[in-house]
């Protein structure tokens, strides 16, 4: 008797506890089924997007390559408006801004430099941006802002090219002494290949700072 009591306990103290806590475990249930359902729903509808934008990006390269810039512009601007979150978006940005800089539409090809180093993620990609931006404003004489976005840089494995454009942009301002160091830097950095370490090479020699007659006199 005692023992049959006791499961009349135990179930009256699970009832308890269901009244008590019910709503809250279905909640957590409902929260929970929610997260997970909604967890595959945005990878689901990140694939989807992922896919869209890369056969639009397909169709975008196809077009360059027929030499139908003005359709592959479009496209581009199509991708980065309407699958800005993908990888996609951040390599159509960047192949407008080649095609308007092979125009001569420096303006555009800012804007959509910007555009990636304001959206971009893929840390290579933000490098290619940074680095071709700082050229344009190497060209337009804005050497301050060039340097500015040079040094705002977390460098890595570009440190090379990093200290080369920096090495351009002193040697246009008259700086030729910082723009030799600037070099120097540059050849025993990472991020050069053997082809532009030998132009970073020249760069280097042509800035060597000249010998004063004292020095030549020192060295004789």
């Amino acid at each position: 008797m005692a023992e049959h009591l006791t499961e009349e306990q135990q179930v009256e103290a699970i009832k308890t506890w269901w009244k008590e806590n019910g709503i809250a475990v279905v909640a957590g249930l409902i929260i929970g089924f929610g997260a997970l359902f909604g967890w595959r729903y945005y990878l689901d509808y990140r694939e989807t997007q992922s896919i869209e934008a890369s056969g639009i990006y397909e169709s975008m390269q196809q077009k360059f390559k027929l030499g139908q810039a003005d359709d592959a512009s479009l496209l581009a601007s199509q991708i980065i408006s309407d699958y800005p979150r993908t990888p996609y978006a951040t390599m159509a940005a960047l192949a407008a801004a080649k095609q308007a800089a092979v125009k001569m539409n420096m303006q555009q090809a800012r804007k959509q430099l910007q555009w990636v180093l304001d959206n971009g993620r893929q840390p290579q990609l933000l490098h290619t941006a940074r680095l071709q931006l700082a050229a344009i404003m190497l060209n337009a004489a804005e050497y301050d802002a060039a340097l500015g976005l040079i040094a705002a840089a977390g460098p890595g494995g570009y440190a090379g090219l990093y200290e080369e454009i920096k090495g351009d942009v002193l040697l246009a301002r008259g700086e030729r002494n910082a723009a030799h160091e600037a070099y120097d830097r540059a050849l025993q950095a990472e991020g050069l290949g053997a082809q532009q370490r030998q132009v970073v090479q020249m760069k280097f020699d042509d800035t060597r700072p000249s010998m004063s007659i004292a020095d030549a006199g020192v060295e004789k």
